[in-house]
C-alpha cells in the first residue's frame, strides 16, 4: 500500500463528521467541470471554505507545452510586481519547495515545519517576498499528476492569524488525491472535446453528417438531422429520426449485436432533388454508443466517379441504381430498356470491377465512396 494512500487513510480517520462532509462538498463541486479555469477557481473556492485563509493560489507548470498558469482566491489578490521572479530566485531557499524537490513528497507541508518564527522572519524569503505580500503562515502541497506537469497549491494566512492546525493539514491532505483526480478528469475532457471538435470539422469538410446514437441521438455535425428530414421525411413526436431511418437503424443494431450472425453492410439510401443520400451504420463499441453517417452526392458526381473506373455512362447509371436497391426489372423500366440489356451491362460491370454479385458490387461502391 502506497505512502500517499496510508497518509490519506490516516488523515480521513482523524477528521470529524462535519469535516468529512466539508471535504465531500468540495470534491463534488469540482467533479464534473470541463475546463481547467473552472476547475481551479472552484478548487480554490473550496479550499478557502474548508481551510479559512487570507489567500490561496494554484500554479500549473507544463514544460511540454511551455505553459505556466496561475489562479488565486480571492481573485482580487494582486501580488507585488516581480514577486513571481523573486520566488523563482529564492526557490532553493524556500524550505517547503526545497523539501518537495529533494524528496518528491507533495503532501501538505508548512514553513513552520522547517523554520522557527525567528528563522522565518530573519530570512530573505520573508523580508523581500512574504512580508510585502502579508504572508505570515503558509502551507503548500503538490497534486500527484503525471510528469512533466507540476501542480502546486499554496494556502496563506496573514499576520495576526493562527498558524495552520493539524486539522487544517488533514483536510488538505484528504482533498489532495481527490483534487488530482478532478484535474485528470478535466484534462481528459478538454482533450476529448478538442478531438471531438476536430472530428466534427473534418467530417463537415468531407460533406459527411454524423449522428451519435446516444439517448437521445445527437448530431456531431450541424445539419445532419436536417439532411435526414429532407431525404426521409419528418421524425415523429418523441424521436429525433425519421421513421424509416429509425427502423433501419434498429435493424442494423440487431444484426451487429448478434454474435452468431453475419454482419452485412446494408446502407439506407434514397434520392431527392437530383441528389443521392446514403446513410451508413457504425456499430457501437466499448467507448461509444454507435453512430450513423449521412452523405449526399449529386447524381452527376456519382456518375463521374463511376466513369473514372472505366465504366460507360449507361453502366455507371445502372451501378447507381443497383446501389439504391433497384431490381433489374425496375432498372429496365427506369431506363426504357429490356431486362436482358440490364443483365448484359451488369455482367460487363462485374468483369471490369472484378466482382461477382450485386452485393459485392454495392460493397465495392460504398468502399470506393468512403461510406
Amino acid at each position: 500500500m502506497g505512502e500517499d494512500h496510508l497518509r490519506y487513510r490516516r488523515d480521513v480517520q482523524m477528521l470529524s463528521t462535519s469535516d468529512l462532509a466539508l471535504v465531500t462538498d468540495v470534491v463534488e463541486s469540482v467533479a464534473d467541470l470541463r475546463s481547467r479555469d473552472d476547475l481551479f477557481l472552484a478548487m480554490l473556492a473550496g479550499i478557502v471554505r474548508a481551510v479559512p485563509c487570507s489567500v490561496a493560489t494554484v500554479t500549473e507548470v507544463d514544460p511540454s507545452a511551455d505553459r505556466v498558469a496561475y489562479w488565486a482566491d480571492p481573485a482580487s489578490f494582486d501580488p507585488p510586481e516581480g514577486s513571481q521572479q523573486l520566488l523563482a530566485e529564492l526557490a532553493n531557499e524556500h524550505p517547503v519547495i526545497s523539501y518537495m524537490a529533494k524528496t518528491g513528497d507533495g503532501s501538505v507541508r508548512a514553513i513552520s515545519d522547517f523554520w522557527s518564527s525567528e528563522q522565518y522572519h530573519a530570512s530573505r524569503l520573508y523580508r523581500d517576498l512574504y512580508a510585502p505580500m502579508g504572508v505570515e503562515h503558509q502551507v503548500a502541497f503538490g497534486l500527484p499528476v503525471p510528469l512533466p506537469v507540476v501542480l502546486g497549491v499554496v494556502v496563506n494566512r496573514a499576520p495576526g492569524e493562527k498558524d495552520f492546525s493539524a486539522r487544517d493539514r488533514a483536510v488538505l491532505d484528504a482533498l489532495r488525491p481527490q483534487l488530482a483526480l478532478a484535474w485528470r478528469n478535466t484534462r481528459d475532457q478538454e482533450r476529448l472535446l478538442g478531438l471531438l471538435d476536430a472530428a466534427s470539422a473534418a467530417a463537415g469538410q468531407l460533406g459527411w453528417g454524423v449522428i451519435v446514437l446516444s439517448d437521445p441521438p445527437e448530431e456531431l455535425t450541424p445539419g445532419a438531422f436536417q439532411t435526414l428530414e429532407h431525404a426521409f421525411g419528418r421524425a415523429r413526436a418523441g424521436s429525433c429520426l425519421p421513421p424509416r431511418v429509425a427502423r433501419w437503424a434498429a435493424g442494423q443494431a440487431a444484426v451487429h449485436g448478434d454474435p452468431h450472425g453475419l454482419v452485412q453492410r446494408r446502407p439506407l439510401s434514397t434520392e431527392a432533388d437530383g441528389r443521392r443520400v446514403v446513410v451508413q451504420y457504425l456499430a457501437a463499441g466499448t467507448r461509444h454508443p454507435g453512430a450513423i453517417v449521412v452523405r449526399e452526392e449529386r447524381r452527376s458526381e456519382i456518375r463521374h466517379s463511376f466513369e473514372s473506373l472505366g465504366l460507360t455512362k449507361r453502366e455507371a447509371e445502372i451501378v447507381r441504381l443497383v446501389t439504391l436497391g433497384e431490381s433489374n426489372m425496375a432498372i429496365a423500366q427506369t431506363l426504357s430498356v429490356a431486362p436482358g440489356t440490364v443483365k448484359k451491362h451488369l455482367d460487363n460491370v462485374y468483369t471490369k470491377l472484378g466482382v461477382r454479385s450485386r452485393g459485392a458490387l454495392t460493397a465495392f461502391v460504398l468502399d470506393l465512396s468512403g461510406m
